[in-house]
């Protein structure tokens, strides 16, 4: 006789899973291939009481084992999430100083001239009066500031 759900009774025997339709041992072997009773083997007493220990043993270490993954696996992600964030500074920084890096290249191109050169320049006074304060440490080259500024020009 088949119940409404779709699952025939026990009294045929026959267990369904969705589409799948298993029929169960009527005389479980007394080992399988393994040399381990069949889970289906009926015991009594000690036997049966020890199976269920063990049993229950086995679910739970199953389920410390299934916790412990997840907080793993929780860990991992943190630390990944910790890290793509930690790129991402890193890649912002790095455009940054590369920025940097184009704008300097840029301005040692745009000078056309020699620094010292253009300190030198007539344009630029403060830098004349400093040499002219200063021209006693340039005889110690051997030269008057005159002659400096007559070459470089």
């Amino acid at each position: 006789m088949k119940s409404e759900d779709n699952e025939v009774l026990p009294s045929d025997n026959i267990i369904q899973y969705g589409p799948l339709k298993i029929r169960r041992c009527r005389k479980p072997a007394p080992t399988i291939a393994t040399g381990r009773r069949s889970k289906f083997l009926i015991l009594f007493g000690n036997e049966e009481i020890k199976r269920e220990q063990r049993r229950a043993k086995n679910r739970e270490a199953a389920r410390k084992l299934k916790e412990k993954r997840q907080l793993i696996e929780e860990q991992l992600d943190e630390k990944l999430r910790q890290l793509q964030c930690e790129h991402l500074v890193l890649q912002e920084y790095l455009q940054r100083l590369e920025q940097k890096k184009q704008n300097l290249e840029q301005k040692i191109d745009s000078v056309s001239t020699d620094p010292l050169i253009e300190l030198l320049s007539t344009n630029n006074q403060n830098m004349l009066l400093f040499f002219e304060e200063c021209s006693d440490d340039l005889d110690f080259f051997g030269e008057s500031l005159d002659k400096i500024f007559d070459s470089e020009l």
